[in-house]
């Protein structure tokens, strides 16, 4: 809201005004240029420089709104969510007026943007004075007054996209500062030996700025000499003379890291919580269905030791019980593990060959395969390599292979083929199996749920691939089957992010 002048110095304030004779003046560009420029700064779509007479408010200067003056008990701020008004102070506490921004959504500005709007008010002092005879600064070191001392990063570019004006806040080095000016991003990126495409994105920028006579706005992340990745909003805004003519361009940047930092932080927390209730309700599926009958058994078994007293049958009991007891403790270390992987998110990738790691799993698969007498086939000719966490690759080989080798077809001997492609930069791994399948149309929203089985089998327990996908997700992959009964079944891991030199 605007805080109106104080009566205590009424008669003074309204002296002190009259004497800059502002009132019901005509347009005049310095004027409309700095609520242009204070509009840029908050990004505002409102913005007025006012002066408070004796009973009205009279706008010298306005974007966003029509009206040339209002009753001075009129309060305008409450037509407006967001509200900030800069008083116009002369003569060190005479308030004159304010430069106001406004907007229809609440925004909270910056310190640096709180900074920029005050120099710009002081700046509308200066010009006040500069109508005085005693007065005579140039309006170019005026304009360069206010914009080297913006925190912001703005340059000005004329209708050919060559550079007018820049400011500390975009090229800090004055050597570069100077040189650019009157040349355009080709010329600058060719001196500070920097790539070209730079140059036609700020180029592509401008041209549509230009053509469409609207403003644009885009993020853009920047590695500083640190290594540390900054990231700028930018806008570019169109400037018009009085006549409607493109004369030239504002470029106005601000650094926005803190923000998003804040902003991945809050939704990696997010993430987290959907990720942990995930594991909440998956550890409740795990206990009703995987270990609730392991418990049970124990239990009765328990029961049976106590009353038997026989030794034998204590020992024939006992002997039951560790299986049951090697079954519940395997379940609940793949459950702790999975919660694991969903935690780690610093595991260490390496550069790893396909075919060795397989080797691994088969090695430990060696004696089922050998029962099963199946048949391996492999292709990783395209893609034989992978950056990847070893302990998650082993683990999909070893669940893939030992599923096929659990769920193969009584009718047929067992065929495993394997292979690997290049796709834009990801590679695709594809596990095909002839075993018994699974009926997608019944099961095609179970397949890796957590304690799901689709075909009878004693050591079943629902989380092999329920683990697989897990592994595969927690580095952003993906994985999906299609299957047919009876036929068999073809499983896809899509690993992301594999531009490798093979």
């Amino acid at each position: 809201m605007i805080n109106l002048p104080s009566l205590n110095n009424e008669a003074e304030r309204i002296d002190a005004l009259y004497v800059l004779e502002i009132l019901d003046t005509g347009k005049e560009e310095e004027f409309d240029n700095i609520v242009k420029l204070a509009s840029i700064i908050s990004h505002s779509p409102v913005a007025a420089l006012t002066f408070v007479d004796e009973d009205r408010i009279w706008y010298k200067a306005k974007q966003g709104v029509t009206c040339e003056e209002t009753p001075r008990n009129n309060d305008a701020a409450d037509n407006y969510p967001f509200f900030v008004a800069i008083p116009i102070v002369v003569n060190k506490h005479l308030v004159i007026g304010h430069l106001s921004v406004a907007g229809f959504e609440a925004v909270t500005l910056t310190q640096e943007q709180h900074k920029g709007l005050a120099l710009l008010a002081q700046q509308v002092v200066t010009l006040l004075q500069m109508r005085m005879p005693v007065i005579n600064n140039s309006i170019k070191e005026f304009y360069e007054s206010i914009l080297n001392n913006i925190p912001q990063d703005i340059v000005v570019f004329d209708a050919d996209h060559k550079y007018l004006f820049a400011n500390p806040g975009a090229i800090k080095n004055e050597e570069f500062r100077k040189y650019i000016i009157g040349k355009d991003d080709f010329e600058y990126a060719a001196y500070r030996n920097r790539d070209p495409k730079i140059a036609e994105a700020r180029r592509a920028q401008f041209l549509e700025v230009k053509n469409s006579g609207k403003a644009i706005g885009w993020e853009e992340s920047q590695t500083d000499p640190d290594g540390n990745v900054i990231t700028f909003l930018r806008r570019m805004f169109p400037m018009h003379d009085e006549q409607g003519k493109f004369i030239m361009v504002i470029g106005f940047g601000i650094d926005i890291s803190e923000r998003k930092s804040l902003e991945e932080k809050q939704s990696q927390i997010m993430e987290q919580l959907a990720i942990q209730n995930t594991q909440l309700i998956d550890f409740c599926n795990v206990v009703s269905h995987n270990l609730r009958g392991p418990l049970i058994n124990m239990a009765m078994l328990a029961e049976f030791i106590q009353e038997s007293e026989d030794v034998e049958e204590q020992k024939l009991l006992v002997s039951k019980l560790e299986p049951v007891i090697d079954s519940l403790k395997s379940t609940f270390n793949e459950l702790v593990e999975s919660i694991q992987i969903r935690q780690d998110n610093n595991v260490k990738s390496d550069n790893l060959n396909f075919a060795a790691c397989l080797q691994e799993a088969l090695d430990g698969l060696v004696e089922e395969i050998r029962k099963t007498e199946a048949k391996i086939s492999i292709d990783f000719e395209d893609a034989p390599a992978i950056i990847y966490p070893h302990k998650y690759l082993a683990s999909i080989f070893y669940n893939l292979i030992s599923n096929a080798i659990k769920y193969q077809s009584p009718n047929r001997k067992l065929s495993l083929n394997l292979t690997s492609k290049i796709k834009e930069g990801n590679i695709v791994l594809t596990v095909k199996d002839n075993g018994l399948g699974i009926d997608l149309l019944k099961h095609k929203d179970n397949i890796f749920k957590i304690g799901k089985v689709f075909h009878r089998h004693p050591d079943a327990k629902g989380l092999g691939l329920f683990m697989t996908k897990t592994q595969v997700e927690a580095m952003g992959g993906k994985i999906w089957v299609e299957s047919l009964p009876d036929e068999g079944s073809t499983f896809t891991v899509e690993f992301v992010n594999q531009n490798m030199n093979w």
